[in-house]
C-alpha cells in the first residue's frame, strides 16, 4: 500500500537539481508510473493523470517564469490540498510554431523541431509542474510518491488562437510584470532593441526598469508590449540614433563599473534613467552620448566613490537615486 504523500518537503534544492540530473521528464514519470500511456492522441475536456501516462512526453514553454521559490510554494499547496485546478497542456508543435521556445519539462533542452510532433507542451500550469518535479524528488527521497498531477488537453485551431489564448492565462489574468510579458514578445519579435533589451537582463543581469533605459529610452507600456506580442503593424519604432547613444552609454558605465560591487550601478535605474535623460533631451544625440562616455572614462575619483556608495539621507529629505543622478551631474559640469 502506497504512503500517504508527506505535507513538508524535507529536501533540498541542490538535492532536486541532483535528482534530475539532465534526466529527461518522461523517465521521471516512469519512477512514479501506475500506468502506461497507450500513445492515442489525448481527449480534449478529459483531466488526465500523469502517472497514468507513462511514456508521454511532456515540454514547457521557456519564456515562462520559472523560479524555485514559485516551484516550492505550489509544491507545498497542492501537496497540503491536491491540485484544485488542472492544468493545460497543447500540441507542442503549436507552441513553437507561434514563435515560443520548447524545452523538455525537466532538463530545459530545446525540443528540436524534427521531434516537437512528440511532446505535448504544457500551457498554463508551469508552476505546478515545477512543483510536481520537487515532490517527485522528494518522494524518490523518502520512497514516497508525489502529489497527483492532473491537466486537460486543449487543441487550438491556429498557432495566433493558441497565443492568444496563452497570453490572456499567462499575462492578463494574473499579476504579471511587462517584463514577464515582454519576455514573450522577445522570443517573438525580431525587433533588435527588444532583442537587447532582454540581452542586458539575460547576460549582464540588469534590472528590467534599468533595461527599458538603456535599451529604448523609456518604458513601454502594457498596450505596446501588447503589440510586440502579437506582431502588430502599429508596435512602437524607436529612433536608431536614440538606441545605439544609450548603447554607447551603456557600454561606457558597464566598462567603468566592472569592478566587484561597483556593477550594481550600470544594472540598476538611477544612472540608467540619468543617461535615458540626457540623451532623449538632446538636440544631437550622438555627441551626448560621446561627451557623457568621456567623462565617464575620466570620472574624478571622488565622484566615483560617491556614486559607488551613495545612500538615501532621511534628515536631507534626498534618495539614493538623487545622490547618484546629482554626482553624475557633478561629473558632467566638470
Amino acid at each position: 500500500m502506497r504512503k500517504e504523500v508527506k505535507n513538508v518537503l524535507d529536501i533540498t534544492e541542490n538535492e532536486v537539481h541532483e535528482f534530475i540530473n539532465n534526466r529527461p521528464f518522461e523517465e521521471i514519470v516512469s519512477i512514479f508510473a501506475e500506468e502506461k500511456w497507450n500513445e492515442r492522441p489525448l481527449e480534449e475536456d478529459v483531466v488526465h493523470h500523469l502517472t497514468k501516462l507513462q511514456g508521454l512526453r511532456l515540454a514547457t514553454i521557456r519564456e515562462n517564469r520559472q523560479s524555485f521559490k514559485r516551484s516550492m510554494k505550489m509544491c507545498k499547496a497542492c501537496t497540503d490540498n491536491g491540485m484544485t485546478t488542472p492544468a493545460v497542456v497543447v500540441p507542442a508543435r503549436t507552441v513553437s510554431d507561434w514563435g515560443l521556445t520548447v524545452t523538455d519539462a525537466s532538463t530545459g533542452e530545446v525540443i528540436q523541431k524534427e521531434d516537437l510532433d512528440k511532446y505535448y507542451c504544457i500551457m498554463e500550469g508551469h508552476g505546478r509542474l515545477g512543483g510536481w518535479l520537487l515532490s517527485a524528488a522528494n518522494a524518490n527521497k523518502h520512497e514516497d510518491v508525489p502529489f497527483d498531477f492532473i491537466f486537460v488537453f486543449r487543441n487550438y485551431a491556429t498557432p495566433d488562437e493558441f497565443g492568444r489564448a496563452y497570453v490572456s492565462t499567462n499575462a492578463d489574468m494574473t499579476r504579471t510584470s511587462s517584463k514577464d510579458r515582454l519576455r514573450i514578445a522577445g522570443a517573438r519579435s525580431d525587433n533588435p532593441q527588444v532583442k537587447s533589451y532582454f540581452d542586458k537582463i539575460k547576460n549582464d543581469r540588469v534590472i528590467s526598469k534599468a533595461s527599458y533605459f538603456w535599451s529604448l529610452g523609456r518604458e513601454l507600456t502594457k498596450d505596446e508590449v501588447s503589440k510586440f506580442i502579437y506582431g502588430e503593424d502599429d508596435a512602437p519604432q524607436f529612433d536608431t540614433t536614440l538606441t545605439e547613444a544609450l548603447t554607447t552609454c551603456y557600454n561606457s558605465f558597464k566598462i567603468r563599473f566592472n569592478a566587484e560591487g561597483a556593477e550594481k550601478i550600470y544594472r540598476g535605474v538611477p544612472a540608467a534613467q540619468w543617461c535615458a535623460t540626457q540623451v532623449n533631451e538632446a538636440e544631437n544625440k550622438t555627441q551626448v552620448a560621446k561627451q557623457i562616455c568621456e567623462k565617464v572614462e575620466k570620472m574624478d575619483n571622488d565622484i566615483y566613490t560617491a556614486i559607488i556608495t551613495a545612500k538615501s539621507n532621511s534628515k536631507k529629505h534626498i534618495t539614493r537615486d538623487q545622490v547618484i543622478k546629482n554626482e553624475l551631474d557633478k561629473m558632467m559640469s566638470m
